[in-house]
């Protein structure tokens, strides 16, 4: 599957790196939000020079981790 079609939504199996406009539009939130949760600790990502990432399965477990609760920004 090309960027184009990943630009249009589609679900992609191959990617493995969700970055700061991923987490925005699966969680829907903004953009300072997705920002926030990328910087906090409890959240698994990496910063790589200016950019910050999330290794999908890291993304799934995290979020599986916080079913039932309230994640506070």
């Amino acid at each position: 599957m090309d960027v184009e079609t990943a630009k249009k939504g589609m679900v992609i199996d191959d990617i493995i790196i969700l970055d700061v406009n991923d987490i925005q539009k699966i969680l829907k939130i903004g953009k300072e939000a997705a920002y926030a949760l990328m910087r906090n600790h409890a959240f698994p990502s990496v910063k790589i020079g200016k950019r910050y990432v999330v290794e999908k399965e890291a993304f799934k477990q995290w979020l599986k981790r916080q079913e039932g609760r309230e994640f506070q920004l």
